[in-house]
């Protein structure tokens, strides 16, 4: 394929995710149409035929491209034309069924507390399982897939915004109004929530603790190395003098 031809086809493909339907391939932009570049690329790579796609091309597409169809700024990315995204419309009668994935690690917080945002500021559902699966596989290889029951969860207080066609977002989702495969029969160890434990634990680990008497000690060994210098620099001028 022609190199010009393949920028192309990427800006389009760019302008359809990011300027049109990014809800179709389970992309939520923020207010302002930006999302993350790794998370544009690891829906871009599951597409047949743009699995070798990266940040790279991007920068191609804007820098070659007739038409940029995207600007990047920073470490985030969002069409140039987005007059025709969707935004969060509050939906009053979601699906009776949604999906969503989560790490298996929070599986048993999620059953005890409920589904809370993550690694965005809302819960993503999903109209289909496979969209649900896709999205949670872009977090973990083996994502822990929930039914959630969002007409229940409605009863519950739930307030579902609907994103695009396929999309819907929620800032919880009560333990009670959904459903997934058996829990693990151990619990996962949390990790010391005690920053300050924390810090001890890695402190014996080859470091040590700071403290006042040794911001002291620190100072005035800069003085004394200070001297020291002094001291070589004499020492030299000495040994100058001895030889002709």
């Amino acid at each position: 394929m022609n190199p010009l031809h393949q920028v192309e086809k990427l800006a389009k493909l760019a302008a359809y995710m990011l300027g049109r339907h990014p809800d179709e391939f389970g992309l939520v932009l923020d207010f302002d149409g930006y999302i993350a570049i790794k998370e544009l690329l690891k829906a871009v790579n599951e597409l047949e035929g743009w699995k070798h796609i990266r940040q790279f091309h991007l920068h191609e597409v804007i820098l070659s491209a007739r038409n940029p169809a995207m600007e990047v700024n920073g470490s985030r990315v969002r069409a140039n034309t987005r007059d025709l995204i969707p935004i969060p419309v509050f939906c009053s009668s979601p699906p009776k069924l949604l999906y969503t994935c989560i790490r298996p690690k929070a599986h048993f917080a999620a059953a005890e507390h409920g589904l809370r945002p993550m690694s965005h500021p809302f819960v993503i559902c999903a109209r289909e399982q496979d969209l649900a699966e896709k999205i949670g596989k872009r977090r973990d290889q083996r994502p822990v897939l929930l039914t959630i029951h969002a007409i229940k969860a409605t009863g519950s207080g739930v307030k579902f915004h609907q994103y695009g066609d396929v999309i819907f977002l929620a800032d919880f989702i009560p333990p009670d109004c959904f459903t997934g495969p058996p829990l693990p029969k151990e619990k996962p160890q949390e990790k010391p929530s005690d920053s300050i434990d924390l810090y001890r634990k890695q402190a014996h680990a080859g470091s040590f603790e700071w403290s006042p008497e040794q911001a002291d000690l620190k100072i005035h060994g800069k003085k004394k190395g200070m001297n020291w210098k002094k001291d070589k620099k004499r020492l030299r001028r000495e040994k100058e003098n001895l030889w002709p």
